[in-house]
């Protein structure tokens, strides 16, 4: 269990291949969040897709950290669906990327601290937001070139957290780094963090956004996969297929239950 003092969830859950995985709507999320933030305190946000879930079932440390996580969104369509799946017809996805774009637009006065990517991509990142929705609070920005992130230099970020003093820190390290960096810092820097995967390479120009229609059609992985063939290949030809197995022995042990009351 963490140290840290953590309130109950205040949304319900549903286990996706073990990961307790958050039931909500997108607006919900964005009110779970704001809660977070007007609560203050440390609170880490990840995000569960088939690729992370499928993770968690081969590396105990890792799903311990999605466990112990305040709120973990379903990233991708095949956790959706698998939440409908489940008996939770309302659940929708809730792309991390999206939910940062929306916060910044709903909540102006939040102080924003950006953690992740190369030398100078917290600036550009800055710079697009900053373009993008005028008045916006940019506390400040972190690169982290080098992952994990070595000590001395973590423990430089924190400080430079401490003197923004943000209201919510936004963390682009890809996971499952990202998520083991919040959750082994979420005691020191006291306040809401989210990973947000590659949306810094998004922000900054690297990668371009899928169109809506293949983010709701579940096919947002073959978007990024043309984009980035060498890097993700191996990864979803692998752990989507193990994400679509491990669910059919879910749903199959479920039944079964069921059927023998």
């Amino acid at each position: 269990m963490s140290a840290r003092d953590r309130d109950p969830p205040m949304l319900a859950r549903a286990r996706v291949l073990g990961t307790p995985v958050t039931v909500c709507t997108f607006v919900q999320a964005q009110d779970e969040l704001a809660r977070l933030v007007a609560r203050g305190g440390a609170a880490y946000v990840s995000c569960a897709n088939a690729y992370s879930t499928t993770m968690a079932t081969d590396q105990p440390a890792f799903a311990a950290v999605l466990a112990e996580a305040d709120m973990v969104t379903a990233d991708g369509m095949a956790v959706v669906w698998a939440l409908r799946a489940l008996g939770h017809p309302d659940a929708e996805r809730v792309h991390n990327d999206d939910l940062f774009l929306a916060c910044c637009a709903r909540f102006p006065d939040w102080r924003h601290y950006l953690v992740g990517g190369r030398d100078g991509q917290t600036d550009q990142v800055a710079a697009a937001m900053r373009a993008r929705f005028p008045g916006i609070r940019i506390a400040g920005g972190s690169a982290t070139p080098v992952r994990p992130v070595p000590a001395q230099q973590q423990e430089q970020i924190l400080a430079q957290i401490r003197q923004a003093r943000p209201d919510i820190v936004w963390v682009g390290m890809g996971t499952p780094a990202q998520d083991h960096w919040m959750h082994a810092v979420a005691a020191q820097v006291g306040l809401p963090m989210v990973g947000v995967g590659s949306l810094f390479d998004l922000l900054a120009g690297r990668t371009r956004a899928a169109p809506e229609w293949v983010k709701r059609s579940g096919l947002q992985w073959a978007f990024r996969l043309m984009q980035e063939p060498r890097r993700l290949a191996g990864r979803y030809l692998v752990y989507n297929s193990r994400f679509v197995w491990g669910l059919a022995r879910q749903w199959w042990r479920r039944d079964r239950k069921d059927a023998h009351g």
